[in-house]
């Protein structure tokens, strides 16, 4: 597409202007092509204009970036008053404004965002082609490809549903981050279905309060279309924030204590091998009973937001049903193993306090023996929940052994210090090395006891300084199953 296509009517100062072909859009160096706009802002970490020569030595035609910059050659310097604003439009013109053609489901809240899409992708994957955008990675149609961050920028989104558009893709179900939303990463999108999951504290390294942290959340409820729909878990004490910001009178909500809820849901079965419950429609009087292999009241949560957000598209509810019940537990999160020697082993992503002692709850209560917990906090990250997951993970374990989990640029000893600062118990040891620790927890263990393995989940590696290495909790378990 010719640059003066890309850029006209944008309020943006232009040196140097030439009107060439464009081949590409992209802010990261290391994917530049021949004919490529560079697209240079400043971020949290990096600043993209450090990175200008090497792309135009990999074939950057021209350069999008925030101030004027004197350049070694004569390329197009298109200076930018609103980045985030002409960026967005760049992109739709460029890629034909895929948002507009693929009907896309937003979740968010601080847990639940990866199972609830996943349920909500295997449900639609029956007469559907779908795309899925989260945490884990990213799915567009058969392809899949590792996520680096739960919501991409606008310009890898873009790409993403321009993919999805040629793969004549119906639905594209995404995990919407606070960070994405924040930084106004999904600018441009209309949601046919939003769900809220539940708010607790996260995430407040970024936000530095819970009230930017949720407000940042119900920016999602406003982009809902107005004959779209709103799944929201009354159960949550930010519930009716979500419900007073949506743009649409179709609200779903839905809780197991709230009896205010429309749908009241009613559980009848949770065991280490699955669980049932019955979804009341208190206004239209309908009950629909629900079998799946998904362990605990926090997966119940998550399979009801998915369940009324398919029906609210008209979903086959026979199809809804049967999509909940072949749904495997998603990696990383309530994996369940099995030792030969009579114990469980449970690994899961929860990182924050809420999701831990959810988790550690739900298997006290289905566990007969002892709970021995294995855990940490990563580091360059909000410091403030390390001693509330510490207490949590104390008082509720029988055996706690804290460890080191993505330390980053911290040292894990300090990153540990803070956990122990919320203990009051005795039951806790130290081993930072974690490979170590799930050994440890492994010789303590015996028949009946459960091993909780938290906060790493589907992840493949640990962060240690600036660089990554292999490691995989689960990977760690099977080898010590054997």
């Amino acid at each position: 597409m010719e640059l003066k296509e890309l850029i006209n009517n944008l309020q943006m100062d232009i040196v140097n202007f030439k009107n060439l072909q464009i081949t590409d859009l992209t802010d990261d160096s290391r994917e530049v092509k021949k004919g490529s706009l560079f697209i240079a802002l400043k971020g949290n970490r990096v600043d993209g204009k450090n990175f200008i020569d090497e792309a135009i030595k990999k074939g950057a035609v021209a350069v999008l970036t925030e101030e004027n910059l004197k350049l070694k050659n004569n390329l197009p310097i298109l200076i930018s008053h609103d980045p985030k604003n002409d960026i967005l439009e760049i992109g739709k013109r460029f890629y034909d404004d895929p948002f507009k053609k693929v009907k896309i489901i937003g979740v968010t809240g601080t847990n639940g965002k990866t199972t609830t899409t996943f349920l909500i992708k295997n449900i639609l994957d029956i007469d559907y082609k779908t795309g899925l955008i989260g945490t884990i990675k990213t799915i567009i149609d058969d392809k899949e490809f590792q996520s680096i961050n739960t919501t991409p920028n606008t310009i890898l989104l873009l790409k993403i549903f321009k993919e999805m558009v040629d793969k004549n893709v119906n639905f594209a179900i995404m995990e919407v981050s606070s960070h994405g939303l924040k930084l106004k990463r999904i600018n441009g999108m209309d949601f046919d279905s939003v769900v809220f999951t539940n708010l607790t504290h996260d995430h407040l390294d970024f936000h530095k309060t819970m009230e930017d942290y949720r407000d940042s959340k119900l920016a999602l409820f406003s982009l809902v279309k107005e004959d779209g729909s709103s799944i929201i878990n009354l159960d949550d004490e930010y519930a009716k924030f979500f419900v007073e910001k949506s743009n649409t009178r179709n609200i779903y909500t839905f809780g197991i204590r709230n009896k205010d809820s429309r749908f009241n849901v009613k559980i009848e079965k949770i065991s280490l091998k699955g669980s049932s419950f019955t979804i009341l429609d208190r206004q239209e009087k309908n009950e629909y009973h629900i079998e799946t292999k998904l362990i605990g009241e926090q997966n119940i949560y998550n399979i009801t937001a998915a369940f009324l957000v398919c029906l609210s598209l008209k979903i086959n509810v026979e199809n809804i049903i049967r999509g909940i019940k072949n749904t495997h537990p998603i990696k990383g999160r309530f994996e369940i193993y099995h030792d030969k020697r009579g114990f469980n082993v449970i690994v899961d992503y929860a990182h924050t306090p809420d999701s831990l002692e959810r988790l550690i709850k739900t298997i006290k209560r289905l566990t007969t023996g002892k709970i021995i917990t294995v855990f940490g906090c990563g580091g360059d990250r909000d410091k403030a929940k390390r001693p509330l997951m510490g207490k949590i993970a104390s008082h509720l374990s029988k055996n706690l052994i804290i460890t080191s989990d993505n330390p980053r640029t911290e040292d894990p000893l300090e990153i540990i210090k803070e956990i122990v600062k919320g203990i009051s118990e005795r039951n806790y040891i130290v081993e930072i090395n974690r490979s170590n620790a799930i050994k440890k927890a492994f010789s303590i263990a015996k028949e009946n006891d459960s091993i909780i393995i938290a906060g790493k989940g589907h992840e493949d590696y640990q962060i240690i300084g600036n660089k990554k290495y292999h490691f995989d909790d689960a990977e760690m378990v099977k080898n010590l199953l054997k």
